[in-house]
């Protein structure tokens, strides 16, 4: 389908001008960026009265976790998880994960979210979610040990060689959950796994200032050095979170080229710590932006975190990130993280129309003072009119194309009920 977006107030995020433009999609690329006389179009949408931008790139998600949403809560990480989520995962089947996974791209979708960074399990079924979705993600199978006979590296194999590269729109992970939840034989396995196919790494690192403690009492290391003496950073590597991060180890993923994602709201819930994301831009690392599940969040909406991570750097002065760093960290350098920078992150000729178009003419964004300060702290969810991915519309004006939201909501509340 060819679609004009006409006369919009574009950011491309190649820089951090907004100006007037024409974008012309064709085949679910971006065809032209300017004036094209004669250009046939099967639909024109009036951009007046809208930014269009690249559609947000959450790079560190647990999707099928939305039925734990409201659950376990005002908990630390590790209460959180042991007396509330571990045992509650014991209970979850192929059904319960699909349909989780589904009110989180419903989530995601409305809210600006075209690409996304999973690490879970039954993830054969948030690949099946995801096609019917239409969403862009890297799905990682999570990895703990002990892990009999490898079996979860097993299954991680099989979902690389029966999904990886049937579209654009997928790839397959590795998961090595966190240092706690495994031991230096099995990273070591699964980086010799992922080196051996060329598969990428999503790891949790740093989150919390007991994970490294108890990391230096068993290895007399840092959650990083391990992870880096076990070879999983040779590997194309993002790490969640990086709240407790040394000197050293800074350096260790600047010279690795790991890419950090950045969770503030689900760090500050669970009383976790704040990332010094302006210490590690400086250093060059590069950093992303992500929700965490909506059960240690408790949204999906990455303009709740663009908000609260501009806002909670100013807490340090020397921390005081600009909106158009933290619009990077949501788009572009979500989509260095994940490999995918030549195909989307900014708007350009020829990269892919992943676009969100949000509405600027409401009560909040006015007057237009500063729309890059507007998008980090005026916008609500609702201001997001249109989502492209592939230059396929998914959502227009509060209705989804793809997606049965009233079966969406009927199949939640029942298996939630069920598994609660």
């Amino acid at each position: 389908m060819n679609i004009l977006i006409k006369n919009t107030n574009v950011l491309s995020m190649v820089d951090d001008r907004i100006k007037k433009d024409n974008i012309y999609i064709v085949d679910g690329k971006i065809s032209k960026i300017g004036k094209l006389e004669g250009f046939k179009s099967d639909r024109i949408i009036d951009g007046a009265n809208h930014i269009t931008m690249p559609a947000f790139i959450n790079a560190h998600t647990h999707v099928a976790m939305s039925f734990f949403r409201n659950y376990g809560d005002d908990n630390e990480l590790f209460t959180w998880l042991n007396d509330y989520i571990f045992p509650v995962e014991e209970k979850l089947t192929e059904e319960i994960v699909y349909y989780a996974s589904l009110l989180s791209f419903a989530e995601m979708i409305k809210t600006g979210t075209s690409t996304f960074a999973d690490m879970y399990f039954f993830e054969d079924q948030t690949i099946r979610a995801l096609d019917k979705a239409k969403l862009r993600g890297q799905i990682a199978r999570g990895l703990t040990s002990p892990d009999s006979d490898n079996f979860m590296i097993k299954e991680c194999i099989n979902l690389y060689e029966k999904y990886n590269g049937l579209n654009n729109r997928l790839e397959i992970a590795m998961g090595p959950h966190a240092v706690y939840t495994t031991d230096k034989d099995y990273l070591k396995k699964i980086s010799e796994f992922a080196k051996e196919k060329n598969i990428p790494i999503h790891i949790h690192l740093s989150e919390t200032k007991f994970e490294n403690e108890e990391c230096q009492k068993k290895y007399n290391q840092s959650p990083t050095e391990v992870f880096n003496e076990c070879h999983i950073f040779d590997n194309r590597t993002i790490a969640a979170h990086g709240v407790y991060l040394s000197d050293n180890d800074i350096e260790i993923l600047k010279e690795k080229n790991v890419s950090i994602v950045h969770n503030p709201s689900s760090n500050l819930k669970l009383s976790s710590g704040i990332c010094d994301v302006s210490r590690l831009l400086g250093n060059g690392v590069n950093v992303a932006l992500g929700t965490d599940s909506a059960s240690s969040n408790n949204k999906q909406s990455m303009l709740k975190e663009i908000e609260i991570a501009s806002l909670i750097s100013k807490l340090k002065a020397a921390d005081n990130l600009k909106a158009y760093e933290v619009l990077k960290m949501a788009t572009i350098n979500g989509a260095k993280a994940l490999g995918i920078d030549d195909k989307v992150g900014t708007i350009e000729e020829g990269k892919c129309a992943d676009l969100i178009m949000i509405d600027i003419d409401n009560i909040n964004h006015i007057p237009e003072n500063n729309l890059l300060a507007s998008l980090c702290y005026s916008t609500y969810e609702n201001d997001i009119s249109y989502v492209f991915i592939d230059g396929d519309l998914l959502y227009e004006n509060g209705k989804y194309t793809y997606l049965d939201i009233e079966d969406i909501k009927d199949h939640a509340k029942k298996l939630s009920e069920d598994l609660l």
